[in-house]
């Protein structure tokens, strides 16, 4: 695999897991290095974290974008994954006409922030703009507030998860046809796919969905709520769930009560009201772990809130093996657990033009 992706974008991004899943990625970088290289923070020895932590498992090589050894990996490669700011920078042109020309099995997956048609393709744009044209802003955080975007850049990731879900399809089928494939995916599509939750409302009534704080506009309870010595987060999925919780604040009656026996009635503003004041009123005198731990002995959903230090400490992240450490470095594990094929990090992100055996060969 060709990755011709500089910075933390989704083509990089779909690099890394797909390493993880024993692609062999061979990273182009410029003379100078993928900027990332130089963005902090940086280790004790100067080299950056964030390019360490995006580029585990990967090769680098130095290449001219306009010269022929270029094409000559691609033309032996199976996946090229290419970046529109990177081609921009870089005045790289890679017409889909001479990729195949080249080379028929080649999958080519093209990341852009607007995708290759209408009348935004070839527009510039990033994480920011993709969250607040897709919706996403809009329906973040809590009513009359600023609008703001998501925490994580769930544009750039969403964008790697469906591309490598694309590629991975498009293997696949060449398996049968003997024929590639050219992947057009963007990071307005990606944030527009996350909003499958709030898309049935406004399809069906026409109520625009808005910010909601910490609450599902689909299913109550589901919200953080104060306890004595903090914050808790619960979130009830279904009926029985939420029967279970009334029964364990003594509130048994409720059970059969119009306003919590159904989740219809619990999403309106009055069953959300009414349900919020028993949960604030049962939680007043108990600390959050006492919460936690009775909530969960009688199969309610409930958890902390989390900072990344916390998060980090954690049995549950350290038996999950979420870092993974090097001699120099640490970095991200494998999200993918399998039972053949398990997702592995071997080996820590390429010094620049680690990996170059093309120079030496006419």
């Amino acid at each position: 695999m060709i990755e011709l992706a500089e910075g933390w974008c989704s083509a990089a991004v779909a690099g890394r897991l797909l390493s993880e899943l024993g692609a062999r990625v061979i990273k182009i970088e410029p003379p100078e290095g993928d900027r990332l290289r130089r963005q902090p923070p940086n280790a004790a020895d100067g080299t950056s974290s964030t390019f360490q932590n995006l580029n585990a498992n990967k090769e680098s090589i130095v290449v001219d974008p306009n010269s022929k050894v270029l094409w000559d990996l691609i033309a032996a490669a199976d996946i090229l994954l290419t970046d529109q700011t990177t081609l921009d920078d870089q005045d790289i042109t890679l017409a889909d006409s001479d990729l195949t020309a080249r080379n028929p099995n080649l999958v080519v997956c093209h990341f852009s922030p607007f995708g290759r048609n209408g009348e935004l393709a070839g527009r510039p744009g990033g994480e920011l703009i993709a969250q607040a044209m897709g919706g996403i802003v809009a329906t973040t955080g809590h009513p009359g507030d600023t609008p703001h975007r998501s925490g994580p850049p769930l544009a750039t990731h969403n964008a790697a998860l469906l591309g490598g879900a694309a590629i991975l399809s498009a293997l696949y089928d060449r398996d049968a046809t003997g024929t590639g494939a050219i992947i057009d995916m963007s990071l307005y599509d990606a944030s527009v796919s996350l909003l499958y939750t709030f898309l049935p409302a406004y399809i069906l009534s026409g109520d625009t969905p808005g910010p909601m704080g910490n609450q599902h506009m689909m299913v109550a309870p589901w919200d953080n709520y104060p306890t004595k010595d903090g914050w808790m987060i619960v979130c009830v999925a279904n009926d029985r769930q939420c029967h279970d919780f009334l029964c364990l604040m003594g509130h048994d009656a409720l059970v059969e009560d119009s306003r919590c026996a159904l989740n219809d009635a619990r999403v309106t503003p009055g069953g959300r009201e009414f349900l919020n004041g028993l949960i604030v009123e049962f939680l007043s005198d108990k600390s959050t772990d006492e919460a936690i731990e009775l909530l969960r002995e009688h199969n309610v959903p409930a958890g902390p809130i989390y900072d990344v230090p916390t998060l980090m400490e954690q049995p549950q992240f350290l038996a999950r093996e979420m870092v993974q450490t090097f001699e120099n470095s640490r970095t991200a594990g494998s999200i993918f657990t399998m039972s053949e094929t398990p997702g592995r990090v071997t080996r820590a992100a390429p010094r620049l033009n680690e990996h170059n055996t093309w120079e030496h060969k006419p």
